[in-house]
């Protein structure tokens, strides 16, 4: 009842929005109208209604300031700020850019509209915590991903968190002693290599393999026990994401490093704490850049309250 071409796609009326076609009075209800249906229907849960809307909202926003910005021409404004709108609620400047660039092949409305853009996206990155576009399935209850980045483990190898000086357990010792002197009241570790006597690796023990084995057969040595396991293990130059894959798949703890794939000399051990470690590292380096940031926020907030500073 109010202003009826506030209803429908709208393409008309960005069309005359875009030229300056159209009254402030105008302009002013209008968008004014528009955000309140819009507003309305995105409250009721229904899909659709995105794309048109934006350029509307964005273009009528650039026509009402067109008059008091630089250039004082609102058409230009009109294009910029419907560009803007668009690249930051959607989270997509660059094809905001494009877009404009396209409608209207205006190349001096290049370098504001992508400026604008940039601005916009960035505003919107830090205020809100994702784009309009997978607000829908977020309240769902589905985590979408706002940015993309390389996994940390993928960066780091595993000889460059494996611990190299290994205690071991000599294959040739009798599982009781075993038990006695690695898993009785001094334990250190849950598991533990078992090598020959040259330093090949033979398997790995901890107590739910010994806590398996008869009575009767704990004379005999750790090794035997051991001898028809083949033990997963990784190698020095693999990625700390496969063995992490790899000890998640197979519900170990830990894994032996070998020399290589061909060989069964042991070199090292890597167990999920190791791999946990390197996560660490990165949440500590933003744990810390957050807190430079925000220490100085702070730093600059107490001063200004600071009589006569």
């Amino acid at each position: 009842f109010l202003e009826p071409r506030a209803l429908g796609v709208g393409y008309d009326v960005i069309r005359d929005l875009l030229a300056n076609h159209l009254a402030l009075t105008v302009v002013a209800s209008l968008l004014l109208v528009k955000l309140v249906i819009w507003m309305v229907a995105l409250a009721s849960g229904t899909s659709g209604g995105v794309l048109a809307p934006l350029l509307m909202l964005g273009a009528g926003l650039g026509c009402l300031l067109g008059n008091w910005m630089p250039g004082g021409d609102p058409r230009l404004w009109a294009l910029v700020c419907m560009a803007a709108t668009l690249g930051g609620t959607m989270r997509a400047p660059l094809t905001a850019v494009v877009f404009a660039f396209g409608l209207t092949h205006d190349v001096n409305a290049f370098l504001p509209t992508l400026l604008a853009c940039a601005v916009a996206y960035g505003f919107t990155v830090i205020v809100l915590p994702r784009s309009i576009l997978t607000e829908k399935i977020a309240r769902r209850g589905r985590h979408v991903y706002r940015e993309y980045g390389v996994d940390p483990l993928e960066r780091r190898h595993v000889d460059e968190v494996m611990t190299r000086t290994v205690i071991t357990v000599d294959s040739a010792m009798p599982a009781e002693e075993v038990i006695r002197r690695y898993f009785g009241a001094s334990q250190a570790h849950r598991g533990y290599p078992v090598v020959s006597s040259n330093g090949e690796l033979v398997g790995i023990v901890d107590r739910e393999l010994l806590s398996r084995i008869e009575p009767a057969a704990l004379g005999g040595s750790v090794g035997a026990l051991l001898k028809d396991r083949r033990p997963e293990h990784a190698t020095p130059g693999e990625t700390c994401r496969a063995v992490a894959s790899r000890m998640a798949a197979f519900g170990l703890e830990r894994l032996p490093v070998l020399e290589s794939a061909d060989s069964t000399r042991l070199v090292g051990i890597v167990t999920r704490s190791d791999l946990l470690k390197v996560t660490g590292e990165i949440y500590d380096e933003e744990a810390r850049r957050e807190r430079f940031f925000g220490g100085a926020r702070r730093s600059s907030a107490s001063t200004a309250k600071v009589p006569g500073s």
